[in-house]
């Protein structure tokens, strides 16, 4: 009996090349990195360095914001965090794209503490479910979710309206939390009481999201 050719796509067979698949999901990787886990403020003491998620939660204590001279949307801060985990799980589950199970799997399990980070520092059903952060456990939610469903998620197209969608989301993202950056950034340096110099979390999340966004633009041209 001749063995019947299968028809599923593999890695090799994707009509994508591979350098640009690879840079998509390395992209997303280092933007979810810069924006999660890497300094945005950089100044020793250790103690004194901020993520990005910490921003989101240290100006809401500066003096001008809480007395309303300043207005700050702390939230953004979190976006470029929320957009790469959000966007991770359906890039790398996707069938046309054929990432190998090998890579699958290991960006999928960091999907997890990468969403939990999205949370405030205090966890417990009152704070997270408070008019405050129930758009972070809400967003927290959502990106665990997907990656739940994932197995589904294989046959979402990505071409042209996903990458183009994600595409414009990530110019969005990281422009807000820049933004708000440099509206808090007189502020943060008169509560450290000495000038700040932006970490290379910041860096590490705009090159990130710009070889997500050049070779997501790259595929969704492609045919």
């Amino acid at each position: 009996m001749t063995k019947q050719p299968s028809n599923r796509p593999t890695f090799q067979s994707s009509s994508h090349p591979i350098i640009i698949r690879w840079a998509l999901l390395g992209g997303l990787l280092l933007a979810a990195i810069g924006a999660s886990f890497a300094p945005w403020v950089s100044r020793p003491p250790a103690a004194l360095v901020l993520t990005a998620p910490d921003l989101a939660e240290f100006v809401k204590f500066l003096p001008e914001v809480r007395n309303g001279s300043l207005r700050v949307h702390r939230l953004f801060f979190l976006l470029p965090l929320f957009v790469a985990t959000f966007s991770l799980p359906l890039i790398v589950a996707s069938r046309r794209l054929a990432y190998p199970r090998w890579a699958r799997w290991p960006v999928l399990i960091l999907v997890i503490p990468l969403a939990l980070t999205l949370l405030p520092p205090i966890w417990s059903p009152t704070v997270l479910l408070s008019p405050e952060f129930r758009l972070q456990t809400a967003a927290c939610l959502l990106c665990l979710g997907l990656v739940v469903v994932s197995r589904w998620l294989r046959d979402i197209p990505t071409r042209p309206l996903l990458l183009v969608f994600l595409t414009l989301v990530s110019l969005a993202a990281p422009a807000l939390a820049l933004w708000q950056f440099s509206t808090a950034r007189e502020a943060i340096a008169r509560a450290y009481a000495s000038s700040i110099v932006p970490g290379w979390g910041m860096w590490l999340t705009l090159v990130g999201f710009g070889l997500f966004i050049l070779s997501a633009l790259l595929i969704a041209k492609k045919r």
